[in-house]
């Protein structure tokens, strides 16, 4: 179908055509004044460009819009940053929380009796937190040897958890009481210890405050100095919806978890809630139709391993970088990082990948590649390593030049009509 609005034009000059049969010009007078002739040979030679109805629209990279970049390193200053930007709204969610409505229930009215009398958040939120540090003791195993489950009704009623636990009872205990809170993941350098930590933070009265019921800690979330020993990488929520996308915080920085669009084309954005986003490893799977990728300089990572794209992103072609990133490029499609021949993110549904000259295509170079049936490795690499391309189901060709090494074991896992072709 096209565009309704160019039939309609078409339609509006040929009727003024007819009616202006006995005239020569026709004027256009515009609101501000200004006035167009055309004559009635203009008006029949124009031509319009036929465009599909919804057609997709290449888009252009994001561009720096006074966003602030969040420091990654200082995980406290952009933990509080970020939740001060989403607000308590944010939390209005169960987060990654299992309980059933029963359990939900039976925890309320446990927390209604306990709290009764309070009359801040504050006052709610220490109730809760005491009861939890003097009552659940910490521990791996239940007396019978079984592995102690820390979702929150478990840790209610047998009293026995790990950190998780300690964090996931109080979020459920603070929640039936209307307090904002939420549960974050990341580390704990501290009391002699450091290793993975969960905690929560908790808003009471317009006040944020990072609470560790695990180890009786309560502290203003603006006082960064006060809990260096707890350094969040991750939140258990959504922070901000814009643009179609999702953003939470992971990894210890702002980014892109969910997307929504009806394109083949996806474009990063370069901020939200007044911060540049800075990482792009999705949580849920991208839309089936999205193919290309539009990379902005502002990203910095894919997550560890870009375990995010590979698996949400099975649909993704191509992915094209911002000339002027400073620290990635593209070349056909494939990210790599400046000064680096070595692939960093092949698209996983790229069917043909040209790879650029290396001295060693290393081992799993390319591996468990479902999309991939062609690869090219150009003069200038000088060997191809055992085990380099690994189960590649639908791998079938490979042209390589004659200069390059081949081991015998480089494709390993491919098709089994599999044929390499020298070039010259």
């Amino acid at each position: 179908m096209k565009r309704i609005s160019n039939l309609l034009i078409l339609l509006l000059l040929a009727v003024f055509v007819q009616a202006q049969e006995k005239k020569d010009v026709m004027y256009i007078t515009f609101s501000d004044g200004e006035v167009v002739t055309f004559s009635v040979n203009d008006i029949k030679s124009i031509t319009f460009n036929e465009v599909e109805a919804g057609e997709d629209v290449v888009p252009s990279f994001p561009q720096p819009d006074g966003a602030e970049r969040l420091n990654p390193y200082n995980n406290q200053e952009t933990a509080a940053k970020l939740l001060n930007a989403a607000g308590v709204e944010c939390t209005d969610t169960m987060g990654k929380i299992v309980i059933t409505p029963v359990e939900y229930q039976e925890i309320k009215t446990f927390t209604d009796k306990l709290v009764a009398g309070c009359t801040t958040q504050k006052e709610i939120h220490d109730k809760c937190f005491i009861w939890i540090s003097g009552n659940v003791k910490y521990g791996t195993e239940y007396s019978d040897g079984k592995v102690v489950n820390n979702d929150p009704y478990p840790v209610f009623t047998k009293k026995i958890a790990v950190c998780q636990g300690y964090a996931n009872l109080l979020f459920v205990m603070l929640h039936t009481q209307n307090v904002p809170v939420l549960v974050t993941n990341g580390y704990l350098n501290g009391y002699g210890v450091f290793g993975g930590h969960a905690w929560n933070y908790v808003n009471c009265d317009e006040t944020w405050y990072v609470s560790d019921p695990t180890n009786g800690g309560i502290f203003k979330m603006s006082e960064l100095s006060d809990y260096t020993h707890l350094i969040p990488v991750s939140f258990d929520l959504l922070l901000f919806e814009q643009d179609d996308c999702q953003f939470d915080f992971n990894e210890a920085r702002l980014n892109i978890c969910s997307v929504k669009t009806n394109s083949r084309y996806f474009a990063t954005p370069f901020s939200v809630g007044g911060y540049q986003v800075s990482s792009f490893s999705p949580t849920t799977d991208l839309p089936d139709n999205v193919r290309e990728l539009f990379i902005g300089k502002n990203i910095e990572t894919f997550g560890i391993e870009r375990i995010g794209l590979n698996k949400h992103g099975m649909n993704v072609e191509y992915i094209h970088v911002d000339p002027e990133h400073t620290t990635l490029r593209s070349h056909a499609g494939i990210i790599y990082e400046k000064e680096n021949n070595t692939p960093k993110l092949i698209p996983a549904a790229m069917k043909s990948i040209e790879l650029l000259p290396v001295k060693e295509i290393g081992k799993n170079t390319v591996y468990n590649h479902n999309g991939v049936e062609v690869v090219y490795i150009v003069e200038g690499t000088e060997n191809v390593a055992a085990w380099a391309f690994e189960n590649c189901p639908n791998l079938k060709k490979a042209y390589i030049h004659k200069s390059v090494k081949v081991d015998e074991s480089a494709f390993f896992n491919v098709h089994p009509d599999f044929d390499i072709i020298y070039t010259e």
